[in-house]
């Protein structure tokens, strides 16, 4: 236990220095270990070298920023520490087979190297429950995004004040549904249009509200993941179910809307939160 503890304060330096010049025996000081040592212990713990390893999570880091902002290649290039952007393509493609001009015109599945740090508390340990949920429909109002124009905060806020405590009927008093409709798209992008209905559930057989619209969603089998904590790290808990979790798990994703819970432990801005994640499943 003790030496888990102290690799995990070398892999954390080595996560805050991804963009700086990194040193092995400045590493293994934060594990209070000589270089040759660390580098040991490292190996046999983690089944990957220690320069690999940063190797991976630099290019993970710079493949998150080559879908998510408009960074220049060559800058990026120069933050990951690489002394040319020929070098920084050669290494990029070896991780991903494709390089980071490729990636950015055409974006295809990614799976990204994560972090090897142990959970701490406060952290979400990504262990799902798998449900079985017959289909529903769900009333409420939706709006249009992007993961570039994000307008999902404001469209809760909205249906707090429009739509929440007017609509009776509900099959769930005080559980609030966030419905991201499921696209069909080959090649995702920070400008790729999706659509979000936040709701309740509601009966099949009644009238939709006036002012509402409605989604029905199909039956499926779900692997539901619980969040904790902050919405401010919400975007860390789905890249471990879809970087981590899904790829190395029996099941792969349905092609059908996941959607959010919330009910009576969500908590906005505390950090004992809980909320949930329902991501349709069907086995590999």
């Amino acid at each position: 236990m003790h030496r888990r503890n102290e690799l995990d304060k070398a892999i954390r330096f080595i996560e805050a220095g991804l963009k700086t010049t990194l040193i092995l025996e400045d590493i293994a000081s934060e594990a209070n270990m000589s270089a040759w040592h660390f580098h040991r212990v490292f190996l046999a713990s983690t089944g990957i070298t220690v320069g690999e390893y940063i190797r991976k999570r630099r290019m993970s880091e710079a493949a998150k920023e080559l879908v998510f902002t408009a960074k220049p290649i060559k800058l990026l290039a120069g933050e990951y520490q690489y002394e040319s952007q020929a070098s920084f393509t050669r290494s990029f493609t070896a991780v991903y087979g494709l390089s980071p001009g490729k990636l950015r015109r055409q974006v295809g599945p990614l799976q990204f190297f994560d972090a090897m740090i142990k959970m701490q508390k406060g952290d979400t340990m990504i262990t799902p429950v798998i449900k079985q949920k017959d289909g529903f429909r769900v009333v409420g109002i939706s709006s249009q995004n992007t993961m570039k124009n994000n307008n999902i905060p404001k469209l809760w806020n909205d249906f707090h004040q429009k739509v929440c405590g007017t609509v009776k009927d509900v099959i769930n008093p005080g559980v609030a549904l966030g419905i991201c409709f499921y696209v069909d798209c080959a090649e995702m992008n920070e400008d790729t249009p999706f659509t979000y209905l936040a709701g309740m559930e509601y009966a099949k057989d009644m009238p939709v509200p006036e002012g509402l619209e409605f989604r029905d969603v199909p039956s499926a089998d779900y692997a539901v993941f619980e969040h904790h904590g902050s919405l401010d790290t919400l975007s860390d808990t789905y890249n471990s179910i879809y970087s981590t979790w899904l790829p190395n798990s029996e099941y792969q994703r349905r092609d059908s809307d996941d959607f959010e819970l919330y009910d009576q432990r969500f908590k906005y801005g505390f950090d004992d939160s809980v909320m949930e994640i329902w991501v349709p499943i069907v086995k590999k």
